[in-house]
């Protein structure tokens, strides 16, 4: 191949129609961006007046064994993903692919090409830029990160990592007037960047954005928590307009590397001046802010999140609780804004009978009622309330804390571990630890119900995005993947004899002893907690003080139980519940953030105001003359009848 100038090749490129491998031409109209190892041009898809899209072209000067490799391995990712049944639509879409034959100026040139969605749209890294070193409003930073979160979650399910994601690869279209977040940049040519903020690199990892591991020779610690460590380094930059690790013109890159090893971490409550003012105000959410932003960028990546989701499900719910008009408003939302705040529930008298934990905050908690006894667990260990103090049990090496996201209590009196990978295990009075053998393996259990004696488990298939139920009786197990549904958080047994699981993006599936099936209802918002009630239904509640009435109806349906009806119920809160019980006189109770309690009375949910209560509420129970309330802080709060 004889040298000619890069530009010559690039101009030649203009008007001609390029054959992918799917036999569809692709008419290059006119350059939009050149990055050091390609082009990219606006084309249109099969005519020359065809809908217009991007074509990324390697320049020829850039391929080495290594750019071949990376557009080949681009290639491969994007068909993945957009070989699924219902693509996401956060994730810049793949069309085709190919090789080029250019002859010129008496050379050949072999020229890979691959053709994408075009978004017509700023990065995010311009809309940071234009803003100048101001963050973005708290409602604008959730719809964009939670689309963000949703497009990392279904290419972490198909065990893909990105790698490089950073502002200048989020692209910003608007869709039917609203705005939509699209992934791009799997590892071809850099798209192009507006933005005024150039971003170094070195050994192909973006510096503030990238992890140590990345910088590690072959890369052995790369995994799904390397873009979670990227996605809150964004998430700081769009709250406060300025880098998490800002690296400067002139500064040794090793230098910045050596700063993350050493645990410093980025601190919104250092740069409050800059922040949204619906933020700068709370310091209390900031500190909550700081505290899973410092987790999510921790040097080791076994210390940070274990999933994007489960960053995403913990940041949210705070930065709601400062948000101005974060979810849209529909019939029932204005219906649950328009009632008054409180409307004096039952007469109650509250007192705080269990001081918070020193150096812990809680994840679960199990209450006790009958027998004034919480078990919980935390981010360092696991512990039992009772006559108003904590105790620590001595949790053995065989189970990794950081994997437990739920704690039940088996009839037996065992104590139930769940979480991450596969991990199911009981604490017998006595000290031993028993593995439940049958919920191990390739799961994520989020949720348990046990109140009849046997566990059902409640979670996610770690190898694909599809939602899974585990029944384990003292002589048999039932472990199923309920196709569908993604990620379940709670579940519960029905009268019928049905399980009712509930989970993300409103999933809520009745599961019989064959097959199972949604119950259909708006679908506006997350599910998070699910319990049977005495008529035989459920109640159900989740993101945005959603509450659902879930009731058998008249009709048996094809399974041969009765069809289920649902009613979204007034709610005097918009806050996120992350957890409803029934006691044993039929009535219900939610907790959820900003010290949200709710009591069930006549089908409205009224808010139980209680003095001091700051931070978020985690579990509630009640056995009708006594509930016990426990914060995400370890403080236990008790209500009894009575003024």
């Amino acid at each position: 191949m004889i040298d000619q100038p890069a530009h010559r090749i690039r101009d030649s490129l203009l008007g001609k129609v390029l054959l992918g491998e799917g036999r569809t031409k692709f008419h290059i109209k006119t350059l939009i961006g050149e990055g050091g190892q390609g082009w990219v041009f606006k084309a249109n898809y099969d005519d020359p007046d065809g809908f217009a899209m991007v074509v990324k072209i390697l320049r020829p000067e850039g391929i080495t064994p290594e750019t071949l490799d990376r557009f080949a391995r681009e290639t491969r990712v994007l068909q993945l993903l957009g070989s699924a049944s219902t693509p996401n639509p956060n994730i810049v879409r793949f069309y085709d692919h190919g090789l080029y034959e250019l002859d010129l100026y008496g050379g050949r040139h072999t020229l890979p090409f691959i053709a994408l969605e075009l978004v017509d749209g700023p990065t995010l890294a311009k809309v940071i830029d234009d803003l100048g070193n101001e963050g973005l409003p708290i409602d604008r930073t959730i719809r964009l990160m939670k689309q963000v979160a949703r497009a990392l979650s279904t290419v972490h399910a198909r065990r893909i990592v990105h790698r490089d994601l950073k502002p200048s690869n989020i692209l910003l279209a608007t869709i039917d007037g609203r705005e939509v977040a699209k992934v791009t940049d799997f590892g071809l040519v850099k798209a192009p960047d507006f933005s005024a903020r150039s971003t170094a690199t070195i050994a192909g990892a973006s510096l503030g954005y990238a992890p140590p591991e990345q910088y590690e020779m072959g890369n052995a610690r790369v995994s799904a928590q390397t873009d979670v460590f990227s996605f809150a380094a964004i998430l700081f930059e769009m709250l406060s307009g300025k880098g998490a690790f800002p690296h400067n013109p002139g500064d040794s890159p090793l230098r910045l590397v050596a700063r993350m090893l050493s645990g410093v971490h980025p601190e919104l409550g250092s740069v409050a001046a800059t922040l949204p003012p619906e933020l700068r105000t709370r310091p209390d959410v900031i500190a909550a802010l700081d505290r899973e932003i410092a987790r999510a960028t921790a040097p080791d990546p076994s210390n940070r999140h274990a999933s994007i989701l489960e960053l995403w499900d913990t940041v949210e719910p705070i930065l709601r609780s400062v948000a101005r008009n974060s979810l849209p408003v529909d019939s029932a939302d204005q219906r649950r804004e328009s009632l008054p705040e409180e409307r004096g529930a039952a007469p109650w008298t509250w007192r705080v009978v269990g001081p918070p934990l020193d150096r812990d905050r809680l994840r679960a908690a199990v209450i006790l009622p009958e027998e004034g006894c919480v078990y919980a667990v935390g981010m360092q260990g696991v512990y039992r309330w009772l006559h108003g103090h904590w105790a620590s049990f001595a949790v053995p090496s065989s189970v990794d804390i950081r994997a437990v996201r739920g704690i039940a209590r088996a009839r037996a009196g065992d104590v139930v571990l769940y979480g991450e990978a596969g991990l199911a295990v009981t604490f017998a009075h006595n000290g031993l630890v028993r593995p439940i053998a049958a919920a191990q393996g390739d799961y994520n259990w989020l949720g348990a119900f046990t109140d009849d004696g046997d566990l059902v488990l409640a979670g996610e298939r770690r190898s694909r995005p599809s939602g899974a139920v585990a029944e384990i009786g003292q002589h048999a197990a039932n472990v199923r993947t309920l196709s569908g549904t993604t990620r379940l958080f709670g579940v519960t047994r029905l009268a019928s004899g049905a399980l009712l699981a509930c989970g993300a993006h409103g999933d809520l599936v009745e599961v019989g002893a064959s097959s199972h099936r949604d119950v259909a209802w708006g679908r506006t918002g997350h599910l998070y907690s699910v319990a049977r009630t005495s008529h035989g239904g459920a109640f159900a509640v989740g993101s945005g003080g959603h509450a659902l009435s879930i009731a058998p109806t008249s009709v048996i349906g094809p399974h041969g139980a009765p069809e289920l009806s649902t009613a979204l119920e007034a709610v005097q809160t918009t806050r996120d519940l992350w957890c409803v019980r029934v006691d044993p006189t039929g009535v219900a109770w939610a907790v959820g953030s900003q010290g949200r309690l709710l009591e069930r009375s006549a089908g409205l949910w009224e808010r139980v105001a209680i003095e001091g209560a700051q931070g978020h509420f985690i579990s509630v129970a009640s056995s009708g003359t006594l509930v016990l309330v426990v914060g995400e802080d370890g403080s236990v709060i008790e209500g009894t009848p009575g003024r």
